[in-house]
């Protein structure tokens, strides 16, 4: 979850506060053998293998980057959130892992050495409505990638979002959580804005609010392109042909071998 550098006046860094332990409660509600397909997704579009190594560009609370270290890889977590870094550190402890986490701003984290992928999952870009600030995401990306290193961004598949779109949907989560998430778009911005409205099990409620642009998957390999990324292609989730009716996209792409 990115932090900011430069924004707008008139534009909330909404995901400062969104972050919270509430939205962890949820977040941490996933199931494990969707976590390790998912690793075996970028293990297979990137080759990624046992001794290279991987940054997780906004880490979350480290499940992927835990999972990916337990084969061997060696994982560098980034968020901005030190709540979920720290909780990434006690998932890899206890489960006796070796992994980096860093708190620190994905817009301009660089991590040096270089690695061999960078992957960027579950939606944790285009918070702003302004393009030149979302790239600079894979602006830093592709600094931190060594030549021919492989870059993948997991975004929802727009096509699918605008052809089915939901105004509401509610869900329950461990804790006594319950979750109802309203939805609209804005077609001056282009941009998907959500209400997130948490009902705990003392009867408290707590509401967030975020949005995201709205990027058909051309144009994130349009950004990519524009980033330095050669070889660059839309996905399914699972890697095949990405098509209309897919949920969800990953664009992959390479830096340069001769970067």
């Amino acid at each position: 979850m990115p932090q900011t550098q430069q924004q707008t006046a008139v534009e909330t860094p909404w995901w400062k506060t969104f972050y919270d332990d509430v939205a962890m409660a949820v977040l941490a509600d996933q199931d494990p053998d969707v976590i390790r397909d998912q690793a075996d997704t970028i293990t297979r579009l990137t080759g990624l293998s046992r001794g290279q190594s991987a940054m997780d560009q906004c880490c979350g609370l480290g499940q992927h980057a835990c999972e990916l270290a337990s084969r061997g890889v060696e994982m560098i977590g980034v968020d901005q959130s030190a709540l979920y870094i720290d909780h990434a550190k006690r998932l890899a402890r206890q489960r006796d892992l070796e992994a980096e986490f860093v708190v620190a701003d994905a817009l301009a984290y660089q991590h040096a050495p270089p690695v061999d992928v960078v992957y960027n999952w579950h939606s944790s870009f285009g918070y702003s409505s302004d393009d030149a600030w979302n790239q600079q995401m894979l602006h830093a990306a592709r600094q931190s990638l060594r030549a021919g290193g492989a870059m993948l961004l997991e975004f929802p598949n727009m096509l699918h979002l605008l052809a089915n779109f939901q105004t509401s949907i509610s869900s329950t989560h461990p804790g006594g959580v319950s979750l109802k998430r309203t939805s609209r778009i804005s077609a001056s911005t282009g941009t998907l804005h959500q209400a997130w409205k948490y009902r705990m099990d003392d009867r408290s409620v707590r509401t967030h609010e975020s949005s995201l642009r709205i990027y058909l998957p051309d144009q994130l390999i349009q950004m990519f392109r524009d980033s330095g990324f050669v070889n660059v292609n839309a996905v399914s989730p699972c890697g095949g042909t990405l098509a209309a009716d897919s949920p969800r996209c990953v664009i992959v792409g390479s830096n340069p071998s001769d970067a």
